[in-house]
């Protein structure tokens, strides 16, 4: 018997992907980001939620370094992901953020046509040996980003030539190509309409079979219908981190009840 509950246990646990620990962020003289300790899971929805300007993003960025680009930030502490270290000094950046890809709060094709802004990541990388591997891998991610069928009758039209939603998942499709394993999304659907949103989230549950996805969202209704684990941040600190349902219906900080219940935000 207490084989089985071992069993039972071990099936319902999922493998942590990244592993932070008393993570700071610095710009300049500001403390942006306070002591951060988290465990996210493989193939799970995880949303940061709380107040603008607390943190949520900053610490995302910490995920796959784009904090370097910006010449006053600075970050200390620990991020593991799969147990190495990515601030590690012999870890490329750019070879990081093939394997931690990113959508942002605002579509951002690049003025290329559809089937160049998916081609250009595995084309800076080297992972299709010709043409015809070039074009099965274009194929698959627009087919994960679910805009194959809406594009693939003009794959050399624009991607800008998109509407807000399509572009977005052209996005999400670019991201993919280079078969990361983690996806990060910033407020991914922020500026998009309600049909659009549905087909977004419809797709970000869709992606967790394949990757670890943490999105930034300042919907709380996002975040519930999207995500199995849940990060209240504020004033630059992780208050309280846990399965959805519970952060939602009873949390065990006051902040996070407070922040829920609309009287902090």
């Amino acid at each position: 018997m207490d084989d089985l509950r071992l069993t039972e246990r071990s099936v319902d646990q999922k493998e942590i992907k990244i592993s932070a620990s008393n993570v700071q962020v610095y710009y300049g003289e500001t403390h942006a980001i306070r002591d951060v300790s988290v465990e996210i899971e493989d193939k799970t929805v995880t949303a940061f939620i709380g107040p603008s300007g607390c943190g949520k993003s900053t610490f995302l960025r910490c995920i796959n370094r784009m904090n370097d680009t910006i010449d006053t930030a600075r970050v200390s502490g620990d991020i593991l992901i799969d147990g190495e270290d990515i601030y590690d000094k012999r870890v490329d950046p750019v070879q990081l953020r093939a394997k931690v890809g990113m959508v942002f709060q605002k579509p951002n094709p690049f003025p290329k046509s559809i089937y160049d802004n998916v081609a250009y990541g595995p084309r800076i990388h080297g992972l299709a040996r010709n043409k015809a591997d070039l074009d099965d891998i274009v194929e698959r991610a627009l087919r994960r980003g679910a805009i194959w069928n809406e594009v693939k009758d003009r794959l050399t039209a624009p991607g800008t030539g998109l509407s807000g939603g399509q572009q977005q998942r052209l996005c999400i499709a670019r991201a993919v190509a280079t078969e990361p394993e983690v996806l990060l999304m910033d407020e991914p659907c922020s500026a998009l309409d309600p049909i659009a949103t549905g087909q977004v989230e419809e797709l970000i549950d869709e992606l967790r079979e394949s990757y670890s996805v943490v999105i930034v969202t300042h919907s709380m209704q996002q975040a519930a219908r999207v995500s199995q684990k849940t990060a209240f941040f504020h004033l630059g600190n992780m208050v309280e981190f846990g399965e959805t349902g519970k952060i939602f219906t009873n949390p065990e900080d006051s902040r996070t009840e407070s922040y829920i219940s609309g009287r902090i935000g």
